[in-house]
């Protein structure tokens, strides 16, 4: 048992750590949330004959934002979908040759996608695009995605680089 004069030390959490705990609770919350607008659309619009007005809209942000905030999650823990050919045909020592090499190359693309989806985030939001029925704006769901893209591509970069 501790005295009172003792301090009780608490794990240091890592920008990591921190960076993983707010994406699942962001992603975990859009996923309630898409849960919640299917549901009061398909209750309105089979017992009411009053469908929700814009679920579509909402539907698509939601699922945009819910896949893009998992990328770095999925990249980071190394949960990709992987098809090991190489590593059947070349055995173990070629598996580790090869993969830092595609390791880089999947962070590679992710930076251009983030680079490509941060110029188009930027065109949109200086043409002030939005939503046809709930007049959302679309900018901010590009940069989510540029944003995830390249926080991706960091935990591809460090996964490949990691022994």
């Amino acid at each position: 048992m501790s005295s009172p004069t003792e301090t009780v030390r608490r794990p240091r959490r890592t920008a990591s750590s921190v960076l993983q705990t707010v994406l699942t609770a962001a992603a975990g919350t859009l996923l309630v949330a898409l849960t919640l607008v299917t549901c009061i659309d398909v209750v309105a619009r089979y017992w009411f004959n009053a469908p929700l007005s814009g679920a579509y809209e909402l539907t698509e942000i939601f699922l945009a934002s819910l896949i893009f905030l998992a990328l770095p999650l999925t990249t980071a823990r190394n949960e990709h979908v992987e098809v090991d050919l190489l590593d059947a045909a070349g055995g173990p020592r070629l598996a580790r040759i090869v993969r830092p090499v595609t390791g880089l190359l999947s962070a590679g693309v992710l930076a251009i996608f983030a680079w490509r989806l941060w110029d188009h985030a930027t065109r949109l939001a200086e043409d002030g695009a939005v939503t046809d029925s709930l007049s959302i704006p679309l900018a901010p769901v590009g940069f989510l995605a540029a944003g995830a893209c390249a926080i991706s591509a960091l935990a591809a970069a460090l996964n490949a680089l990691r022994p």
